[in-house]
C-alpha cells in the first residue's frame, strides 16, 4: 500500500470517526440526555472496550473503503466521550448541537479529500 493509499484510508477512518461520534452525541441530545462526567465516563469505557477488539473489524470486508470506515466505529464512542466531557454541564440541545458540529467537520474533511490529495501529490514532486 503506498502513501497516497493510506493517506486516503485515514482520511476516511477520520471522517467516520467524526461523523458516528456526531450522530451518537445528537442521539443522547434526542433522549434528552445532558452532558454529566458520569455519562462521559461511559462513552470512554465504551470506547475504549470496542477500541480494544477492533482488530476483529479487519478484513471483514474485501472493499478498502467500507474496511476503513468499518474500523473507524470503534474509536466513535471515545471522541463522543471526550467531547461531553470537555463541556461538562452542556444541555441536551447543545449536545445535539456539538453532535451536529462534529458531522459537519467529518462532512468537511470528506470534501476536502481530493484537496489532501492534491497537495501530497504536489509535495511528493517538489520535495521528491
Amino acid at each position: 500500500m503506498d502513501m497516497h493509499q493510506r493517506l486516503a484510508r485515514r482520511v476516511r477512518q477520520l471522517t467516520g470517526t467524526g461523523f458516528l461520534a456526531g450522530v451518537l452525541l445528537i442521539a443522547l441530545g434526542l433522549v434528552g440526555q445532558s452532558g454529566t462526567t458520569a455519562l462521559g465516563l461511559g462513552l470512554v469505557a465504551v470506547g475504549a472496550l470496542a477500541f480494544s477488539f477492533r482488530h476483529h473489524f479487519a478484513g471483514v470486508v474485501s472493499h478498502p473503503a467500507a474496511d476503513a470506515y468499518l474500523r473507524s466505529i470503534p474509536p466513535a464512542p471515545l471522541l463522543a466521550g471526550a467531547i461531553v466531557l470537555w463541556f461538562v454541564g452542556a444541555s441536551a440541545g447543545e449536545l445535539q448541537t456539538l453532535g451536529g458540529v462534529l458531522g459537519l467537520l467529518a462532512l468537511l474533511n470528506h470534501l476536502l479529500r481530493p484537496v489532501y490529495g492534491l497537495v501530497y501529490r504536489v509535495l511528493g514532486r517538489v520535495f521528491g
